[in-house]
């Protein structure tokens, strides 16, 4: 039942997670089994003789055993797989479980030492394997939802071993514990071969920049990352506090209860509690309160917590607080340490070492559970070693050293958490870290030509700038206007923003868009923030593209941050659309195109509201084939904006079902209007908003009513001849299905019968939807949107040519693609024929990219009909649309791998 979908869904398990997630949980709960089993026994066996001076000492043997381990393990670690490793680490720890077995035949306290230092061995080495396999199948942002499920799984184990304390009469007992501790040992060695053989668990090296290397002993000593060293110190801090505050409560329940049966129920009784408290946070509330908190206060929850409650004790000790509230306040302090820390510390201290390489991640978690751990351990055994005997001050000694700790602890968890955030960002960038972005300042500036008053000279140049900006248009003059306008520089800046005010062509808007970004100047900044504030979305992105190149300013940040709320509005109301019964198919391809679209509008905007190298590296990284690069950029990404803004963000680039990424922006934004039916509302905003793919694809769909006609009258004209043929197509629909509303339209548009006339007139030419078509089933465009193909859609010329013509001769100065419709077309090369082409190829590409003479010669086998694309207009789409570009490339690459592999 467990792995059934609705379970998975409740826990946040995605369907391809499934398996995987659930063979972890399996794993950690028979190593919890065995574990606690040995745990109990060591417990039992130092508890029945004078535990003041035993259980310190078996926690100073305990650190020294497990400091040998965890070199041992190191050195192994280094010189195996770590499919390999990790199966001898289970068979080693079978193994050292049958030892400890022989060793309860004695009862000495050297036994007890030897059980318990056997048990801290097999923690640590179980810990090892576990944590080590899973950090590899995991990256960060998979952690921080599952691991907190997945480390749930030795709860319910250890609180059923807890519980079985309860029936512990007799050191016969004991060797049943052991038993049962063996057998699950070897069950979570078959569950570990079987997540083996179903995953790639061996680190592969990531291609980073190099760390400045630390040339301090200090740094040598704790290793050469900063982030390490942060989590070694505040582990050893932790792990010194939690050995006290353990050795606290077993002391104290021993003094209450002197029966050695009823100390063991008591204290099996209490760690069973705090098992399935554990647990049931681990599972139900940890990714929760995670997704509310974020790791810095769920870092810094188990120190602070602590730290009150042993400050809370000096309050009882001056209130002279009697025995039985004093054991209650030790019950509730190991109580709540432990659940803390397993249930909120040691899911999110994992997640500190996802962002670096996989080989890295190893070596720094066992260095920090194989050296570190133990070591405070050995500090915490040392220190209440020396107060036995002094009962003067250890009563009270060791809450002192322990609230010390603890707010070192917490020091140096602040630090871990900003160096966790430098490392995402090293993960991400190769040129560039933290430290350097954030040193980023605003471009020098000039006085602006504004603040000058009018003399003949500038009045001169104002117009010479106006008439350079009206040239920004002829693609000849574009190139000379465009390096005088950046050489008259702040005089430049009026005609600029003149050109970026509503109603300009929206070409000359991005041309002067363009040449405003590279002025650099306070004045065209703020053309550009009035750019982005207009409701037209190419505008914004043209706007958007021309301010990367300033570092954000913090008077336009309102301006910005109501921009990106804007657009999560707009996002969740394409969410609901795409999530209606019918939207698949081009509409569905169309809306996440659009919604494509938003999330890089989205990641201008953030640029313009923090470091703008962070937020374009995470864009990068979102974008990479590598899981681990998009982990690490969305992990950035939720340590630097607002958590409503990034949960939506991230609702958008996951991979799941359009309805759970509405129910998500519900949640974030409140319900949205939903009266109005998507394809009426994309027909409403118009090319303002969406690309005019989308919008001819709500046109054909949406039959209006008379009410709506006054929101179609701008298509039937409209100079855009998708968007007119699409509005001509829906409206003769309406002459058979809705006749009044055919004559409404009719009426209201008089000229609409004469333009209907005249899409009938051109039948017989291929409409603009299907050349859409014809472009999307050439290989050349087939991964580009159609979105984007509607653009070159203008730019393609029809053109016929009988059999026998010679299209074009080798060695003729190659300048068109062509894209074949109907008929056949041979390339020669002298008389041998080279290939044929038919319906649907294209031939002549390299001509976009290069005017060389052309390699070979093409002849009409038949009759042809094809379109031609000449490389001066195609050169204008790929400045616009930067995908069609990447495609050709795409391609072009493929062709050429090809050839080569045939060729050898």
């Amino acid at each position: 039942m467990l792995a059934s979908p609705t379970w998975n869904r409740l826990l946040g398990v995605r369907p391809d997670e499934g398996r995987t997630v659930w063979l972890f949980f399996l794993h950690n709960f028979l190593l919890g089994i065995g574990t606690i089993q040995v745990y109990v026994a060591a417990n039992v066996l130092l508890l029945e003789h004078n535990p003041e001076r035993n259980l310190p000492l078996a926690y100073g043997a305990a650190a020294l055993a497990m400091m040998a381990a965890g070199r041992i393990y190191t050195y192994f670690e280094h010189h195996w797989l770590l499919q390999k490793l990790a199966s001898r680490v289970l068979l080693a720890v079978v193994a050292l479980a049958g030892v400890l077995g022989i060793l309860l035949l004695g009862h000495s306290v050297a036994a007890a030492v030897a059980i318990m230092a056997g048990y801290r061995v097999i923690y640590l080495l179980t810990n090892l394997e576990f944590w080590g396999v899973s950090a590899v199948v995991f990256d960060v942002r998979q952690s921080k939802r599952l691991f907190g499920l997945i480390s749930a799984g030795d709860m319910p184990a250890k609180a059923l071993g807890a519980g079985l304390a309860v029936l512990i009469h007799a050191h016969t007992d004991l060797f049943y514990l052991l038993l049962a501790a063996f057998v699950a040992y070897g069950a979570a060695f078959g569950v570990l071969q079987i997540t083996l053989r179903s995953h790639d668990v061996e680190p592969r090296p990531a291609g980073r920049r190099q760390r400045e290397a630390g040339s301090s002993a200090w740094r040598q000593l704790f290793g050469d990352n900063n982030l390490v060293l942060s989590i070694c110190l505040s582990l050893t801090a932790i792990a010194a506090v939690t050995t006290g505050v353990e050795y606290s409560f077993f002391v104290n329940v021993k003094h209450k209860f002197h029966d050695e049966a009823t100390v063991m129920h008591y204290v099996g009784g209490v760690l069973a509690l705090t098992y399935l408290l554990a647990m049931l946070f681990k599972i139900g509330l940890a990714q929760v309160t995670l997704d509310r908190l974020g790791i810095r206060r769920m870092l810094l929850a188990l120190p602070g917590t602590v730290l009150l409650g042993l400050l809370l004790f000096g309050g009882l000790s001056w209130a002279g607080a009697g025995e039985s509230t004093q054991l209650i306040y030790f019950v509730g302090l190991y109580l709540g340490l432990e659940v803390l820390r397993r249930a909120v510390f040691d899911p999110v201290f994992l997640v500190l070492f996802q962002p670096l390489a996989a080989h890295e991640r190893l070596q720094a978690h066992t260095l920090a559970k194989g050296y570190y751990e133990p070591l405070g351990m050995a500090l915490a055994g040392g220190l209440l070693y020396l107060l036995t005997g002094h009962e003067a001050v250890a009563h009270w000694l060791p809450f002192v050293w322990m609230a010390l700790l603890m707010a070192g602890a917490l020091f140096f968890l602040t630090r871990t958490y900003r160096h966790y955030l430098a490392e995402l960002q090293h993960a991400l960038s190769h040129r560039f870290s933290l430290a350097e972005e954030l040193r980023t300042e605003l471009p020098a500036e000039t006085t602006e030509a504004a603040a000058t008053p009018e003399t003949p000279e500038t009045s001169t140049q104002t117009t010479e700038a106006q008439q350079l900006v009206g040239l920004l248009a002829d693609k000849k003059q574009r190139p000379a206007a465009t390096t005088r306008l950046l050489e008259m520089g702040a005089a430049a800046v009026p005609a600029l923003a003149a050109a970026l005010a509503p109603g300009t062509p929206e070409m000359l808007v991005r041309r002067a868009a363009a040449v405003a970004g590279q002025l650099r100047l306070a004045g065209s900044r703020q053309a550009l923030v009035a750019l982005a504030r207009q409701p037209h979305t190419a505008r914004r992105e043209a706007a958007l593209r021309a301010l990367r190149g300033f570092a954000p300013v913090a008077a336009d940040a309102p301006v910005f941050q109501e921009l990106v709320e804007d657009e999560l509005r707009l996002a969740q109301r394409l969410l609901h659309g795409l999530a209606r019964p019918g939207a698949a198919g081009e509409w569905g391809r169309a809306l996440d195109y659009e919604l494509h679209r938003l999330a890089q509008r989205i990641f201008g905007l953030l640029q313009q509201l923090y470091p703008p190298q962070i937020i374009a590296d995470a864009q990068r990284g979102v974008a990479h084939a590598a899981r681990e690069r998009q982990a690490n950029a969305l992990e950035i990404l939720d340590n630097l904006i607002p958590r409503a803004w990034y949960q939506g963000l991230q609702a958008l680039l996951d991979v799941r079902p359009a309805a759970e990424k509405a129910r998500v922006f519900d949640e974030l934004l409140g319900p949205t209007d939903a009266a109005e039916a998507l394809p009426a509302y994309v027909i409403r905003q118009g090319e303002a908003t969406f690309s005019d793919w989308t919008i001819a694809l709500a046109l054909r769909q949406h039959l209006p009513t008379p009410a709506q006609l006054p929101h179609w009258q701008p298509y039937f004209d409209s100079p855009d001849v998708l968007l007119q043929e699409s509005a001509l197509a829906a409206i003769n629909h309406l002459a058979t299905s809705q006749p009044a509303t055919y004559a409404a339209a009719l009426a209201l548009a008089p000229a609409l019968r004469h333009l209907l006339m005249s899409h009938h007139a051109a039948a017989a030419h291929l409409p603009a939807q299907a050349r859409v078509g014809l472009l999307r089933h050439t290989a050349l465009f087939a991964q580009t949107p159609e979105n984007v193909l509607s653009s070159i859609v203008p730019i393609m010329q029809e053109v016929s040519f009988p059999a026998g013509h010679q299209i074009f001769a080798k060695g003729d100065l190659g300048t068109s693609l062509y894209i074949v419709h109907e008929g056949e077309v041979g390339i020669f090369n002298g008389p041998q024929l080279l290939t044929t082409f038919r319906a649907g190829d294209f031939f002549g590409e390299l001509a976009l990219l290069d005017a060389e003479p052309r390699s070979a010669t093409a002849v009409a086998q038949s009759a042809v009909r094809a379109f031609r694309l000449d490389q001066d207009d195609f050169y204008d789409v790929m400045e616009e649309r930067g995908e069609v570009l990447r495609n050709i490339l795409r391609v072009l690459c493929q062709r050429l791998r090809t050839s080569n592999e045939s060729g050898r």
